[in-house]
């Protein structure tokens, strides 16, 4: 029995390209860190833009830590506003990642076209389509908690808050992020309320790094399981193939698999560290918004519990999502050696057994996704982050207590 690849031609390649990482491509676009094609011209704009952006980062964080660690005198709003300086600091360090190894991303990115226009048959297509629909989907799930939560947290919460008496007995809002510029003063109109309009554009800026960087990982992260399901299916096909056609096809699946096991292998190199920092900072974040939310509810301020809340949400689900994709990367990997094992490899030419067998050695040592080689993304590195923080959590009430 033959499928008919021959003359197949995927057609909307570009279509189902742009539709892996048009999220991602859109954030980061704006702020000038997407890894465009490295040309001069292209490289002097993206270092001009990220060095105005990490301007405009250090220019919100370093005098909101200046204020929180020499001149905030209320404990509680102290650790309350931790949490907002660790996720700003998780935007610098993924914004100069996605920049130093921007070379690696983008040879991803154009992997993902190469692979879609060269798919061989509808099936293939299919497969590749339904992961990138399920990374599109933890994307969009991501990023409406996440823009749901910070947004009323950067831009409401700041208008309702008790207001700032100053000397001369007036009252003004105080700033989205409470700071010490200690080489001016801001008090006064209008450069006060230019400071407030100023942060709540930063703000904004630092959750698009946020997001659009974490909407770049389940994407590509999902097109990598998919070439291990493309694998598997075919897999699962050799046996409808006579022999000569057979050696061509466990042929063309050995250098499948190693193109799968190559492109997995190039998502953890470039992004290892911003999985590190991630599961690390969300487990710090999400211990402080838990006691952001039980200040709130105490106070009786159910705008401000709600917010919170939505906050400690969206960090799970972003610690989730991450960790799954990981966990899933590695049972696709891994199911290519059980589809093997049941296939009857034993009636195959000497040749094909051979390919065969060095495809279920390949196995042995599955593809994951590291932070730093320290820690693996998985299901049960979820479960930990999810018992840490909740050890800290009541480490921090019996500390306030």
């Amino acid at each position: 029995m033959r499928e008919n690849t021959a003359k197949y031609r995927n057609v909307h390649y570009k279509s189902d390209t742009e539709y892996v990482y048009h999220v991602a491509k859109m954030l980061l676009t704006v702020i000038g860190i997407w890894p465009k094609e490295d040309t001069f011209s292209n490289n002097i704009k993206m270092y001009i833009q990220a060095a105005i952006v990490f301007f405009l980062m250090c220019f919100l964080l370093i005098p909101h830590v200046i204020y929180t660690y020499f001149d905030c005198e209320n404990l509680t709003k102290y650790m309350k506003v931790i949490a907002a300086q660790v996720f700003s600091l998780l935007a610098i360090i993924k914004f100069w990642t996605v920049i130093v190894n921007r070379k690696e991303i983008r040879f991803c990115l154009n992997e993902i076209e190469v692979q879609y226009r060269d798919v061989k048959c509808e099936e293939d297509r299919l497969i590749m389509t339904k992961c990138a629909k399920i990374g599109r989907l933890f994307t969009t799930v991501y990023l409406g908690l996440t823009y749901s939560g910070a947004l009323p947290y950067h831009l409401i919460l700041p208008l309702i808050s008790e207001r700032i008496v100053k000397e001369d007995n007036s009252t003004q809002i105080p700033l989205p992020y409470l700071s010490d510029y200690v080489f001016f003063v801001i008090e006064d109109s209008p450069i006060y309320e230019m400071t407030f309009v100023l942060q709540m554009f930063i703000s904004t800026i630092i959750l698009s790094t946020n997001c659009g960087i974490y909407s770049l990982i389940p994407s590509i992260t999902m097109h990598g399981c998919s070439l291990f399901e493309v694998t598997n299916r075919r897999i699962e096909a050799l046996c409808k193939w006579n022999e000569q056609d057979l050696r061509d096809r466990v042929v063309d699946i050995v250098q499948y698999h190693l193109r799968a096991i190559e492109y997995s292998a190039l998502i953890g190199k470039c992004l290892s560290f911003v999985f590190l920092s991630e599961m690390v900072g969300c487990t710090i974040i999400v211990c402080f918004l838990e006691f952001g939310v039980i200040m709130e509810l105490e106070d009786h301020k159910m705008l401000s519990m709600l917010t919170y809340f939505v906050l400690v949400t969206s960090i799970f689900v972003n610690v989730f999502i991450i960790s799954f994709v990981g966990d899933r990367l590695r049972q696709e990997s891994e199911r290519i050696a059980e589809t093997l094992y049941f296939l009857p490899w034993y009636d195959f030419p000497e040749d094909v057994a051979k390919n065969v067998k060095t495809i279920i050695l390949r196995t042995y040592l599955p593809s994951t996704l590291s932070g730093a080689k320290i820690l693996n993304l998985s299901l049960q590195a979820f479960c930990d982050v999810c018992k840490t923080s909740a050890a800290y959590f009541n480490f921090l009430r019996a500390m306030t207590a």
